[in-house]
């Protein structure tokens, strides 16, 4: 089993929390009763107007339900999930 590192302070061990996934150390968390506050803000949205095949939009609205979301809610997910891979420079970092 995976061990989480040791960091010398909280932004490398913040910096590695970013960029590795936990799962393989969901053993080692111990968890945390302190209430964090969280304040969020809503980034400026535009609308964009796309054309889709309708057995697409179909396709993406059954899967929606299935995951219990609202379908623009998941094409906006996976728009987001797709530019992190192939453009990360260009995403706004967490807390922006």
């Amino acid at each position: 089993m995976p061990k989480i590192p040791a960091f010398s302070d909280e932004n490398q061990a913040a910096k590695w929390f970013a960029t590795h996934d936990t799962a393989p150390f969901m053993d080692e968390l111990e968890e945390v009763a302190e209430k964090i506050p969280v304040r969020r803000t809503r980034a400026a949205k535009q609308a964009v107007d796309l054309r889709l095949r309708s057995d697409y939009v179909t396709a993406i609205k059954q899967t929606a339900r299935r995951k219990r979301v609202p379908y623009k809610t998941l094409i906006e997910r996976w728009v987001t999930e797709k530019l992190r891979q192939e453009s990360p420079d260009l995403m706004p970092k967490p807390g922006t």
